[in-house]
């Protein structure tokens, strides 16, 4: 799995042909996608239109949140390779523990049965590599006693000030990578001022500090980009950061998608 991906959720569906097959281009080779994304068919218009082999590209994609089923998981898991033109996925993930608006609910035995169907293609060879998606370490230890095949993957909002140290450790005993969605947290994560002063330090911009920082971490992050600078830019990762200015950022503890902003134009 490339250690960065790009992430498609929410992107122009009018554009999108035209910013994979830039991206493609460009040299990115992790591609992210989900039935509810509304995109997989361009995605798959966007490759086989750029003459990128498929199998230099990695494709993940997740079955729905509302699907807790053996049947509709294997009927998700087809329709989204057909919609993508591929006969196989290179990373195949349950969404969420829960359907969106039952948190809180217990869906584990629903989330054995849809483990079982990803287990099941992952045995045909039909999907490279299996996994979850926003599993907390509670959710994991509800699964890992009845599986036949430990999640490989697990995809998790992962950025500055929000790293969850104990769920990496879980995983990381486990052999279980961290996919990290939202690297920048939707933008928020640019009213952190410490972000901007070590973009200034090391001439690069905040969103390179905050995508290297979570590689750093050993985390792959998944990040979106709608124009061909962001694209150009998230690539140049070609730097280190300091143990030093790591530890500046360790010690940011604000989840910013709870920030209210003050009159202060950033925090810490």
């Amino acid at each position: 799995m490339p250690m960065l991906g790009l992430g498609t959720y929410n992107l122009d569906k009018t554009l999108a042909k035209e910013l994979i097959m830039k991206a493609l281009k460009l040299g990115y080779r992790h591609l992210e996608t989900a039935p509810i994304y509304l995109n997989e068919e361009a995605i798959g218009q966007a490759i086989k239109a750029s003459g990128v082999d498929r199998h230099q590209i990695f494709i993940t994609s997740k079955i729905p949140p509302h699907i807790k089923n053996f049947q509709s998981a294997l009927r998700f898991a087809e329709k989204s390779m057909k919609n993508l033109g591929v006969d196989y996925l290179d990373a195949l993930l349950i969404n969420n523990p829960v359907p969106w608006g039952e948190e809180g609910k217990d869906y584990s035995k629903e989330n054995l049965e849809v483990w079982q169907a990803l287990e099941k293609l992952y045995a045909d060879e039909r999907v490279g590599s299996i996994g979850v998606s926003n599993f907390s370490v509670e959710d994991l230890q509800q699964l890992l006693p009845y599986v036949q095949v430990v999640p490989h993957i697990n995809q998790l909002g992962i950025f500055v000030g929000h790293t969850l140290d104990d769920l990496r450790s879980f995983c990381r005993y486990h052999h279980i990578i961290i996919q990290g969605h939202s690297p920048l947290a939707r933008g928020r994560i640019f009213n952190i001022h410490r972000l901007h002063k070590l973009a200034n330090q090391y001439g690069v911009s905040p969103a390179q500090i905050a995508l290297k920082y979570v590689m750093e971490k050993g985390v792959c992050p998944i990040v979106k980009a709608s124009s061909m600078e962001h694209l150009k830019e998230n690539l140049r990762l070609d730097f280190l950061l300091s143990k030093k200015s790591i530890l500046e950022l360790d010690a940011i503890k604000k989840d910013v998608r709870d920030y209210k902003p003050p009159k202060a134009k950033y925090i810490l």
